[in-house]
């Protein structure tokens, strides 16, 4: 985004809520008229004009996300979470101006939150074409939209180059009235895996799962991230025979295209866990495979077909394989230890199955 004048910028939000009070039935006067915020200062203005727009993520209707940068200095601006508890290393907020809301606006179709006479109450019939009008108050124009916060990142944190992360870890800080009730250790864990995670995570899924209405949601979000590379154990074994500058992920697209193969997911699962130490191994161990025999050993390969019941509980639907039934309590250790897994295995394997091998 470059070279667009505060004017025309404010009359998309302008455009925007008169189109919102229409809709519901409240006519807005002046409507073609020139409507504008009041500006704040030449380098708000130079803001609003010139910032570069790097990156974009909508999760729900409400929830999303700007990366936008402007004169070496990296800014996010985050619609529709809640306050955070504590924030992460990295992100310091910053005061909304006119300048960051029009960023916010115009670059996310975010709807209007006010009813129409609301709107009427507080764009009425002022505008540019009467004397002496010259822009609105911030807090009028913003109380109109959800809430929209603006943070500085540090760009010495590898995390804040990437909108996916840093909503994920502002939404895990945040989390307070969702549908699932993750205990604050669980969600320090997902905060953590957006902060700290290999940058070949497949975020947006443990986002997503973050947000699932449901404590399966969520635990099939993170088993897909898992799943992704179950073709890894089998493919090391193969390279070291026959050696290949490809990354692992476009060595499994050959082998399935060509030649139908995939991972068995039970067996791959079981071999991905078994290359894991104990304090990964043991969670998993506590909170899938808790119901069987204490006295017995509890392999790798019976806590991979005990995640897979898990997930074909979930999965499918077949009266023979049942419901997964779970407390609050029991789904939470499952979920922890899934995020366990998730960081530690993408922290050994992630890179090789997307990047090719170092010469």
């Amino acid at each position: 985004m470059a070279n667009r004048s505060r004017i025309q910028m404010s009359q998309q939000i302008f455009a925007r809520l008169i189109a919102h009070a229409s809709d519901s039935g409240v006519p807005i006067p002046g409507a073609d008229q020139a409507r504008w915020i009041r500006r704040l200062s030449g380098a708000d203005a130079s803001l609003m004009a010139e910032a570069d727009v790097l990156g974009y993520q909508q999760i729900t209707r409400q929830i999303r996300a700007i990366h936008f940068e402007h004169d070496a200095v990296r800014y996010f601006a985050v619609l529709g979470i809640g306050e955070a508890e504590s924030l992460p290393d990295g992100l310091t907020p910053t005061e909304l101006t006119p300048g960051t809301l029009a960023v916010a606006l115009t670059q996310s179709d975010i709807h209007p939150s006010a009813r129409g006479l609301e709107i009427l109450e507080a764009i009425g019939d002022l505008h540019g074409g009467v004397e002496g009008f010259d822009g609105y108050e911030l807090a009028a124009i913003t109380n109109l939209f959800p809430s929209i916060d603006i943070f500085e990142a540090d760009q010495n944190y590898e995390y804040t180059a990437n909108v996916v992360r840093v909503l994920g870890a502002l939404t895990a800080r945040s989390y307070a009235d969702g549908p699932i009730a993750p205990s604050g250790t669980t969600l320090n864990k997902v905060a953590d895996i957006f902060q700290s995670g290999s940058e070949h995570v497949p975020f947006e899924n443990v986002l997503q799962g973050m947000l699932s209405i449901s404590w399966g949601g969520f635990f099939l979000e993170l088993y897909r991230a898992i799943e992704q590379l179950y073709a890894v154990p089998r493919l090391a074994a193969l390279v070291e025979a026959w050696p290949t500058t490809l990354p692992y992920r476009s060595i499994a697209d050959l082998l399935e295209s060509h030649l139908a193969w995939r991972p068995k997911e039970d067996d791959a699962l079981a071999k991905i866990i078994g290359e894991c130490d104990d304090t990964i191994v043991a969670p998993l161990r506590e909170s899938f495979s808790g119901h069987r025999d204490g006295d017995q050993e509890i392999t790798a390969e019976k806590i991979a077909a005990d995640i897979y019941k898990v997930r074909n509980g979930l999965v499918h639907f077949r009266a023979a394989l049942g419901t997964v039934q779970r407390t609050d309590e029991e789904w939470d250790d499952m979920i922890s230890a899934m995020l366990d897994l998730v960081k530690d295995v993408y922290r050994r394997h992630g890179a090789r199955f997307n990047l090719e091998p170092e010469a």
